[in-house]
């Protein structure tokens, strides 16, 4: 179905326009999403359907979904201190920078909201970081080694050149989930001889394919691009294409992998222009937080674990089906126009 629930709306909302308790009207329970996924990014509707369907499951809680598109950490820590100042009843918000998060969330959770992380995690040992409720997401760690090791067994198997320098393009260099996605790559490729570097692209179109050509210019032995989002791997293929460096998926030329199940990465792949992607489970990333500060509102519930949602391999075998499951969730034009290729 098509994002026509009032969610989507709010997907750009600033923090001033939050409308606070009152807005519950005859609900019991408002919970805020302040997410760093914003309408720009397909991602963002997993979360909100996944939002709508919690509602009408439990109809006495009225959810809010916050971000922005012109992203920054300091936009987002403003975005949730204007949160918390409404006193929702629980807050759902990834941790995308332990230090920059900590003191607003420390303050929210003693002012007895609860809080659970989605889709990032504080990576500290438990006795370390925010005292959040739970953690609901993938672990990017091993999004990035588990592609890692499927380019790997890939190579191996003789339908992509073995590697010989990868690059991990990294859009936003404060994004710890990020980095984390890099490091599981650069650990899956210890041994091998591969030259691995993490390289800041940016995440202006124009910006970054120059960024990606001077450096694959000055580093010809690179043949794995890494792109840490889905909408940027038309930009890696298009350079790497542009350049003649043969980027579709067979056993010459430039290989490039990327992440999740929106429609360019999956499209990518059934294109042949992708050797895989993966999905860390948005659907759940929405609905499960949302659950969990429901339950320990009225039943003290408190998870005794985090809750892992992915990743799981998306590759040729399987791209077909999470077409058709992505398409059933979007709906067939929202899914064409996220597809950019």
């Amino acid at each position: 179905m098509k994002l026509t629930h009032s969610l989507a709306l709010a997907s750009v909302m600033t923090a001033a326009a939050l409308s606070g308790p009152a807005a519950a009207q005859d609900k019991e329970f408002r919970f805020v999403m302040v997410s760093h996924i914003g309408s720009n990014d397909a991602n963002m509707g997993w979360l909100t359907e996944s939002m709508a369907a919690f509602e009408e499951k439990y109809p006495d809680v009225k959810t809010e979904y916050i971000s922005t598109n012109n992203y920054s950490v300091q936009e987002h820590v403003r975005l949730l201190e204007q949160a918390i100042s409404t006193q929702p009843d629980g807050i759902a918000v990834p941790i995308v920078d332990n230090d920059a998060f900590e003191g607003p969330l420390r303050r929210a959770i003693e002012m007895g909201i609860p809080v659970v992380a989605f889709n990032i995690p504080d990576s500290r040992p438990a006795d370390e970081r925010i005292p959040y409720l739970t953690y609901v997401g993938g672990d990017e760690y091993l999004t990035g080694l588990n592609l890692g090791k499927y380019l790997l067994e890939q190579a191996d198997a003789g339908d992509i050149p073995a590697p010989t320098g990868v690059i991990c393009a990294n859009h936003d260099s404060a994004h710890q989930g990020l980095k984390a996605r890099c490091n599981g790559m650069k650990d899956a490729l210890e041994g091998t001889g591969a030259k691995f570097e993490e390289l800041f692209i940016g995440a202006e179109p124009a910006t970054a394919r120059n960024t990606l050509q001077s450096y694959l210019s000055a580093n010809p032995e690179t043949n794995v691009i890494f792109t840490v989002a889905g909408w940027s791997s038309p930009w890696a293929w298009g350079v790497a294409n542009d350049m003649d460096l043969s980027p579709d998926v067979d056993n010459e030329g430039v290989t490039v992998v990327t992440v999740d199940e929106a429609p360019v990465s999956i499209e990518g792949v059934r294109q042949g222009k992708l050797l895989a992607s993966n999905s860390q489970g948005f659907w759940l990333q929405g609905y499960a937080p949302m659950e969990w500060l429901y339950w320990n509102k009225t039943l003290g519930y408190e998870p005794q674990s985090d809750i892992l949602t992915g990743p799981v391999i998306i590759n040729a075998e399987n791209a077909d089906k999470w077409a058709d499951l992505v398409r059933s969730v979007f709906g067939d034009e929202e899914y064409d126009n996220q597809n950019t290729w």
